[in-house]
């Protein structure tokens, strides 16, 4: 009887160890992206500071790593886009730009402003609003922050930070195209 309860203890000792390693050597699953896009929009159209009328033209830039702004990843990329069809599917027009950097200037202090240049052309296409944002690779997790801007004095009007666990496909996502 109890060579029996010893066995069944050691087995169960290594079932459990076993799928814990398991676990633990493969990583988190991924999220759905799409999912935790919609929901980001959706948080972002709660949090509205002022209202952003349906049929309103929104841009939305592509989102840059922290680290580096020039550098082309595709988990920004597929994150703006998803971000653009709910914008799109929530009643506004969409405009997406590819190059994020290239709207931006430093001023003296070094931070970016959006360039006079910019602001004229998305003032006369009409644009209500500027989705931007970032994110910055952890060891387990992403970690994301939106913005919705004012074209013309650039005030924030709405923000929504989350973060995304980085199973492999965010992983191969964050592989820049150099890599």
């Amino acid at each position: 009887m109890i060579k029996q309860k010893i066995f069944c203890l050691i087995i169960l000792t290594l079932l459990v160890s076993t799928g814990c390693n398991r676990y633990y050597a493969s990583g988190p699953d991924d999220e759905n992206l799409i999912e935790v896009s919609y929901d980001a929009v959706e948080n972002l159209l709660i949090d509205l500071k002022q209202p952003l009328p349906a049929g309103s033209l929104i841009v939305i830039n592509s989102l840059v790593n922290v680290d580096n702004l020039s550098q082309s990843f595709s988990f920004g990329r597929i994150m703006s886009d998803q971000i653009s069809s709910a914008f799109h599917k929530a009643g506004f027009r969409v405009m997406g730009m590819e190059l994020p950097t290239e709207i931006f200037v430093k001023n003296d202090a070094g931070i970016l402003n959006l360039s006079d240049t910019t602001k004229e052309a998305l003032n006369n296409e009409g644009a209500k609003a500027l989705v931007i944002g970032s994110f910055a690779p952890g060891r387990h997790n992403v970690y994301v922050s939106l913005r919705i801007v004012e074209i013309d004095d650039q005030n924030l009007i709405a923000t929504s930070d989350f973060t995304v666990p980085i199973g492999p496909d965010a992983r191969r996502l964050l592989l820049s195209k150099e890599e």
